[in-house]
């Protein structure tokens, strides 16, 4: 089969599809002939080689977290799942890094908590850009800030993979929406369900004013936006590319119920299926910038790699 891998560490042209064995499913496992998968931060960071203290510096190592496809068949012990099921999933632990086979591969093994059934309102291309960037924005959102309704919600970089589902999860839980993002993407934060909307290369946080809840995608400038927290105000970081970023998040702790909250690693179980029911119950739908076939896998990257993305970018690897 063919798979994403990254071949040495560098830029874009240290990622190549190479062919290897069909992974077999373990106990507990599910074999997933995919059908598309995205491209991450991780995915890059890895790739540049920013995560070497966590990956190790053994190559190849499989490249995708995400996934969404068909059950192909199941390892001993799986309920719930049989062949021929569409599901989406992700898989982020360290492990799975590691490994030589992601999960933007002809087939993905992964375990049977690690996936849950599709979307039925998004098609392949959606659901693949919607899996992570839905689940962070609904865990950030409900989960860790809780948000409620009527609160001022702050999205920075609102049109991006997390962002655009952030918008549009704030509003559905009766948030007031406001996105900082780049001018030209006014329209598509309002689209999405932002009702305020500033422009990140002239706008102050004096600007912006207080907010209730920050969510930031961005990992710059923390403290500065933190400052714009009402007094119960809840700001939650979740751009992990940065160790600037990373060093301030963990300081933040000074500020006690006022810091910057953040989490990462493994969605727990059951996870992938709220944001199924979320996505379905309200119409919630996936900003792609644009879709390249597994082939293509350089061009995705270096794509990635020139900023100003509107969205997830996708692979499609059904062939």
């Amino acid at each position: 089969m063919r798979a994403a891998q990254i071949i040495r560490f560098g830029d874009w042209r240290a990622v190549a599809v190479t062919t290897t064995a069909v992974p077999e499913p373990g106990d507990g496992e599910v074999l997933v002939r995919v059908s598309a998968s995205s491209l991450n931060t991780v995915d890059v960071v890895r790739r540049d080689g920013r995560l070497r203290m966590l990956t190790g510096r053994r190559l190849p190592q499989g490249l995708g977290i995400d996934m969404v496809g068909t059950v192909e068949r199941t390892g001993a012990g799986v309920q719930g799942f049989g062949p021929g099921d569409r599901v989406w999933g992700i898989r982020s632990d360290t492990a799975g890094m590691k490994n030589p086979t992601g999960l933007t591969a002809d087939y993905a093994v992964a375990h049977a908590h690690q996936i849950a059934s599709a979307p039925h309102t998004l098609d392949d291309v959606q659901a693949a850009a919607f899996a992570v960037g839905g689940y962070t924005a609904l865990r950030a959102l409900r989960d860790v800030a809780r948000l409620q309704p009527g609160e001022r919600v702050l999205i920075r970089g609102g049109t991006g993979g997390v962002g655009s589902a952030a918008v549009q999860i704030a509003a559905a839980l009766g948030g007031r929406v406001a996105v900082l993002a780049s001018a030209r993407n006014e329209q598509i934060a309002r689209d999405l369900g932002a009702q305020e909307f500033f422009d990140y290369a002239t706008a102050s946080p004096a600007l912006v004013g207080p907010t209730d809840v920050i969510l930031d995608t961005v990992g710059t400038d923390l403290l500065r936006w933190r400052r714009l927290l009402t007094p119960q105000g809840r700001m939650v970081g979740v751009a992990f590319n940065s160790a600037a970023g990373l060093a301030t998040i963990a300081a933040s702790i000074v500020f006690g119920p006022r810091r910057i909250r953040t989490f990462a690693g493994e969605p727990p179980p059951g996870s992938l299926a709220c944001v199924t029911s979320f996505a379905e119950t309200h119409g919630l739908r996936a900003l792609v910038h644009g879709t390249f076939p597994l082939e293509d896998l350089q061009d995705a990257h270096r794509t990635f790699d020139a900023q100003a993305l509107r969205g997830k970018i996708v692979i499609t690897v059904a062939s």
